[in-house]
């Protein structure tokens, strides 16, 4: 199998997994909001940002599912920073859910910082090389 494929074929899972978890999510996210008290007990300190941690594996898992079902033979360079990035995107929201007080903690928005650029350099590649395409037909 060529290697392209792969890198779609990698994306596309992993664009499934996190759909997956983005469901499972939903659980805890419909406790905190039907019993507050109970949530809190099982540790979920910001409903806010459950509902956000929630919703961008959603969003990010489709988007990542729609790219590289969409885009055909993406380069390794575009599918790796897309799909690190539609992970680590979601995922800092999901570290706030327990720990809203790392929203200013310096370690953690270099990571999200880092991780902002990964997707956007992801999401700049993508477009050069759905633009490359068109030109070339």
């Amino acid at each position: 199998m060529n290697s392209s494929h792969n890198n779609n074929d990698a994306l596309v899972a992993s664009g499934l997994v996190e759909l997956a978890l983005g469901a499972l999510t939903g659980w805890p996210y419909a406790l905190a909001v039907d019993d507050p008290q109970a949530a809190a007990r099982v540790g979920v300190r910001s409903p806010a940002r459950l509902r956000q941690w929630h919703l961008d594996l959603i969003a990010l898992g489709a988007l990542s599912v729609l790219i590289g079902s969409a885009v055909p033979q993406l380069p390794r360079w575009v599918a790796l920073p897309l799909g690190v990035g539609a992970w680590t995107n979601a995922n800092a929201f999901g570290v706030l859910v327990v720990r809203p007080e790392w929203k200013g903690h310096t370690a953690y928005r270099a990571g999200v910082g880092a991780s902002f650029a990964t997707v956007s350099f992801g999401c700049v590649g993508l477009a050069a090389v759905g633009v490359r395409r068109l030109l070339q037909r």
